[in-house]
This record gives structure tokens, sequence and C-alpha cells, in this order.
């Protein structure tokens, strides 16, 4: 049996080498900006998030006007109104009832639709926000999926308002 041998040469050692070199250092230049790109959140899914997360954060104990004000944080103008004027007046009485202290955290968020600007209407979206809800009291956690309609105002993504069953019903008929 005949043995065949491979010679390198050096010229061609060092040429290998700087190949490899040159696509390593490609490699982890480009690769993590790649990855980053796709698991970065963009910044309606973080106001979807956010608001969310505000949303379904209650505690009876520091009372209605600190909770409306934790969610107006992250929330446009128009959903600080809507949750001031109508869901804070019909939503805390049963909080309070409960005795409702609850901390909640978005752990998956999916988006649902997006709708572009009109003449009338803002860009907006609708997420399904995933979170963990932890009670103060027994230290439960629960999880569970919200609807959350965002908007870009200026530029700007911001928290309109958790879409109830028949929000999302009429925006799955749009």
């Amino acid at each position: 049996m005949k043995r065949k041998e491979f010679v390198i040469r050096p010229k061609h050692l060092i040429l290998g080498l700087l190949v490899f070199i040159a696509v390593a250092t490609l490699g982890f230049a480009i690769v993590p900006q790649v990855i980053s790109n796709f698991t970065t959140p963009k910044p309606a899914e973080i106001a979807a998030r956010e608001g969310a997360q505000a949303f379904l954060s209650t505690d009876f104990e520091q009372g209605q006007d600190a909770w409306v004000q934790n969610v107006c944080k992250v929330a446009s103008y128009e959903g600080c109104t809507i949750i001031k004027q109508t869901i804070a007046p019909m939503l805390w009485p049963s909080v309070e009832r409960g005795e409702v202290r609850q901390a909640c955290q978005a752990i998956q968020s999916e988006l649902l639709t997006d709708t572009p600007a009109s003449d009338e209407k803002a860009h907006s979206q609708v997420w399904k926000v995933t979170l963990e809800c932890v009670d103060a009291k027994t230290a439960k956690t629960n999880t569970g999926d919200v609807n959350v309609l965002v908007s870009e105002y200026e530029q700007s993504w911001k928290f309109d308002l958790v879409l109830f069953t028949q929000e999302n019903q009429n925006d799955k008929q749009q």
C-alpha cells in the first residue's frame, strides 16, 4: 500500500491562518448584531409590555390614584384619559373588594395586528402579552395573556389600553 504524503508549504499555512482569522473576526463582529436584531424588543413591543405590566399590577393599599398614575406614565394621552374616566372607576371597586395586591411581569409578547396610520387614526398595533403575576399576600403565581393596543404618536409608541373580549372580537372583524 502506497502512502500519500501531503506537504503544506509555510506560505499556504500562513495564508490559511489569515483566512481563518478573518472569518472568525467577521463572525464575531456580525453574528451578535444579527442575533440582537432578532431578539431586541421593538419600541411598540416595549410599550405593550410596560402597559400590560402597569395595568395589571395593582395594590389596593396604595389606592386608585397611585395605580392610575403608574398606568398613565406609560400610556398615551388618550389611553390615560380612558383609564381615568372610564376604566378606573369601573375596575377599582372590585380591586378594593378583593384586596388585590399583585405585581406583574411580562414574560413573552407576540404581534397580532399592525394597522397603518390613516387620516383619522394613528399607526397602531395589537400585541398579545403573556404576564406572570405574583400575589403579594400569598406569593401565588398566575400566568395569563392579555391583548394590548399600542399606538405611535410623534414617532414614539405608547400604551393605549388592554383590550377586553368584545374589543378583541371587534378588532378581528376590522
